[in-house]
């Protein structure tokens, strides 16, 4: 290999790197505005500054951009939960005399519900996305939706029952639908922000609502949960 050449290969990496950042944020602004059938290449091109040839050849056609953008908001969404789920076992692998500390639920509680307000506090061009989608014969969405946010979803229904079989978590508790209501009780402000600002004094992604209503929400969810 000739002199330069690895140092030539990372300015070309970093380059692609670079540029496929820009084409998929001012996709993300267009979809958001537009949804997928009003959405332009052309439009995205012009807004990340490249050549529409580059979205060709990194993404496909408008479809695969697309699809590419949902992945990613979709990963963003379950950054960090991996993580917490580590936190609470896995339970099954506890030897029944084995003398081990509870599970934290109260520490974790708030540490989910905060990843959640996190997200859509900040992720509201994806969420806009999301709308467009539930408008329209989305099946692609449908199954990155299964495919990314699924296994989360289900591996922390899984972790609450194990709590509940070790008697941790109260018995009459439906992990599934728990979790489903802790996502909901999350999500309403931000989903529906024009109808939230009309009969709320605060705006919702102000610093003082997201605590408020991370408090509220914990305490919601620890009440049904806690023995």
């Amino acid at each position: 290999m000739r002199d330069g050449e690895p140092e030539t290969k990372q300015k070309r990496e970093r380059s692609s790197v670079e540029t496929k950042r820009r084409i998929l944020t001012a996709a993300q602004a267009e979809f958001a505005a537009k949804g997928f059938d009003g959405a332009r290449l052309g439009t995205i091109a012009r807004a990340g500054g490249v050549q529409q040839a580059l979205i060709h050849h990194y993404f496909g056609d408008k479809e695969g951009l697309h699809a590419e953008v949902v992945r990613t908001g979709l990963a963003a969404m379950t950054e960090g939960a991996w993580e917490l789920l580590a936190q609470m076992g896995p339970q099954a692998k506890r030897s029944p005399r084995a003398k081990v500390p509870k599970t934290d639920l109260p520490a974790l509680a708030e540490a989910f519900v905060d990843l959640l307000l996190r997200f859509f506090a900040e992720n509201g061009a994806f969420l806009a996305i999301l709308r467009h989608e539930a408008r329209r014969d989305a099946g692609t969405v449908s199954k990155l939706v299964t495919e990314v946010v699924g296994p989360i979803f289900d591996a922390v229904v899984g972790r609450l029952e194990e709590l509940r079989k070790h008697g941790e978590v109260r018995k009459d508790v439906s992990p599934r639908h728990l979790v489903l209501s802790c996502v909901a009780m999350v999500a309403f402000p931000f989903q529906e922000e024009p109808l939230v600002g009309a009969v709320w004094p605060s705006p919702v992604r102000s610093a003082a609502f997201r605590e408020e209503r991370k408090r509220h929400v914990v305490e919601m969810v620890l009440a049904r949960l806690l023995p």
